[in-house]
């Protein structure tokens, strides 16, 4: 029996010397061990890298804004728009449409006949009523003194017409007309040509 234990014991011992051989205790050199430093990444295989070696070529890079970073599109700038009045026709008579409130257009009314030397005889901004003499042969781009001693015209030559230039205001439009002295809408020779001055001298300020 003691044979028997010493031989068990002298096997068991010798397998455990084995078995360090093949596997050794490396517990010691983990305690020594130190950190390596972090790996490089190469700066041709970063991402932005990556991107850019995918991009299709010829395809222009599209640049989308973070939240909150403010945006710009190029819009084109708007053009004024230009005032014109413009002569309408209403039952065959023709009326004057400027595109003014009635207080703006009866101030721009004034001063054209006023620059056109056209005669005020009387005027009632209650009743949108100014009554003028006019001639078509008084009608001169530009009078000068010799021109009106020459003529002795003013507009008011002896062929010169008496008309009422009535102003009405439809919303944020005026409409005028041509009267005769005795209210009725006119649309002669004479009474168009006044018309037809009064919107080319109002086309004429707005387009200066």
């Amino acid at each position: 029996m003691k044979v028997f234990v010493i031989t068990l014991l002298m096997v068991l011992i010798t397998g455990c010397s084995t078995i360090n051989n093949v596997f050794p205790d490396r517990s010691r050199e983990y305690e020594r061990a130190q950190t390596m430093p972090s790996l490089e990444i190469p700066p041709d295989l970063v991402a932005s890298g990556i991107n850019d070696s995918m991009s299709i070529p010829g395809e222009a890079t599209r640049v989308v804004p973070s939240q909150g970073q403010a945006t710009t599109s190029s819009t084109p700038a708007s053009t004024t728009n230009i005032k014109q009045a413009s002569i309408e026709s209403i039952n065959n008579k023709p009326l004057l449409s400027i595109p003014e409130e009635y207080t703006t257009a009866w101030t721009e009314v004034d001063k054209i006949l006023q620059n056109a030397e056209i005669k005020i005889n009387e005027q009632d901004q209650a009743t949108g009523v100014v009554n003028v003499s006019y001639s078509i042969d008084g009608q001169t781009e530009d009078r000068g003194l010799f021109t009106m001693i020459r003529t002795w015209d003013w507009r008011t030559s002896a062929d010169a017409e008496d008309f009422q230039i009535s102003l009405t205001g439809v919303g944020n439009k005026t409409e005028l007309i041509i009267l005769d002295m005795d209210g009725e809408w006119v649309n002669d020779d004479t009474s168009n040509s006044l018309l037809t001055t009064i919107r080319d001298h109002y086309n004429l300020s707005h387009t200066q």
